[in-house]
């Protein structure tokens, strides 16, 4: 155990303070003596991946940050068609992708190159390209701080939705992941619904792609619009698309010429970039912070500026929209303070 350890080196946005205790945890002993020790004390946990989704405060926390590092990846059980495979929490989340594709496992391909660990997916219900961690996970393996043992929870109680779960709202803080369960199929891959990677592959003259030509695909449409963390400080998407009723949707298409949106059971989906760029931020640097060129969901923080000025520019951001289409956009991040 170390104390008094900086977080902003931790999180892909460089940003934050220090934590009062830090510990990092290879195996489910580690995790169960870190909780224990912990609660003896009186002292929150705050739980680490690769940080790539987290944005942390700049006053000193006075809490244990956890570091889940537990590693595995097995195929538990597989017949002809389909296969479960079991992840340990702190495995690099694109390493299982790219294992899982180079087994032919299918079901996972279109969450290439998200940043962060296994463990984390589900805390926010992981999505991208038409897919999401929900679709495939059937259950997880937790430590749970509240009752104090570990506890599996199937698909149908971890409380999936749009970018949330029960990990990250009535349960944020309680239980610690230490493996997920995912269940894949040997059979050929769905075409993509995403219009950007069809028109990817389109363009390279792939009508029915293979699991390698998606994953591929993934990549190079993410590599062309969003920088890598790890180069260019930044959380990813920073807000949620915003989901309306077909009322608002047609009040903002007598306004706006085109208003890109797609069908989300019967509601409708807004494309949350496009309501920052219409807002003038693509591309502009506002306290030290600034919006990709390339994807205006993306705030970068090259200067290394810290958490107050990033709020600043959120709250700026939030009420452009707010003022010009009536619409609240919500963060994607974890907020940490």
């Amino acid at each position: 155990m170390r104390e008094h350890v900086a977080l902003a080196p931790l999180t892909t946005m460089q940003v934050g303070g220090s934590v009062d205790y830090f510990v990092a945890a290879r195996t489910r002993g580690a995790v169960e003596a870190a909780c224990e020790w912990a609660a003896e004390h009186k002292l929150p946990v705050l739980v680490l991946g690769e940080g790539s989704n987290m944005i942390v405060s700049d006053g000193p926390l006075h809490r244990l940050a956890l570091k889940i590092e537990l590693p595995g990846f097995e195929v538990t059980a597989q017949d002809n068609d389909s296969a479960t495979v079991v992840v340990g929490a702190g495995e690099h989340w694109d390493g299982v992708v790219e294992r899982c594709v180079k087994l032919g496992l299918a079901g996972v391909e279109a969450l290439s190159m998200v940043p962060g660990t296994a463990g984390a997916t589900p805390v926010q219900n992981v999505g991208a390209y038409g897919a999401e961690i929900a679709g495939t996970l059937t259950e997880l393996e937790a430590y749970d701080t509240k009752e104090r043992e570990f506890v599996r929870i199937g698909h149908d109680d971890c409380a999936f939705g749009y970018r949330s779960s029960r990990f990250r709202e009535e349960d944020a803080g309680r239980f610690v992941i230490v493996s997920i369960t995912l269940a894949l199929s040997k059979r050929p891959p769905a075409p993509p619904v995403y219009e950007s990677l069809r028109r990817h592959l389109a363009e390279q003259g792939i009508t029915e792609p293979t699991l390698a030509q998606i994953r591929d695909g993934v990549m190079a449409v993410r590599k062309r619009i969003l920088p890598d963390p790890s180069v260019v400080p930044n959380t990813g998407s920073f807000f949620k698309n915003p989901i309306v009723d077909a009322a608002k949707l047609r009040q903002l298409e007598t306004r706006f010429e085109r208003v890109p949106s797609y069908t989300y059971g019967d509601k409708f989906k807004l494309a949350a970039g496009w309501i920052v760029e219409e807002c003038g931020f693509k591309g502009q640097e506002h306290f030290g912070f600034a919006l990709w060129p390339q994807h205006a969901l993306v705030i970068t923080n090259s200067n290394h500026a810290g958490y107050t000025d990033l709020m600043k520019l959120v709250e700026l951001i939030v009420r452009s929209a707010q003022e010009k289409f009536g619409i609240t956009l919500e963060p994607e991040p974890l907020f940490v303070r």
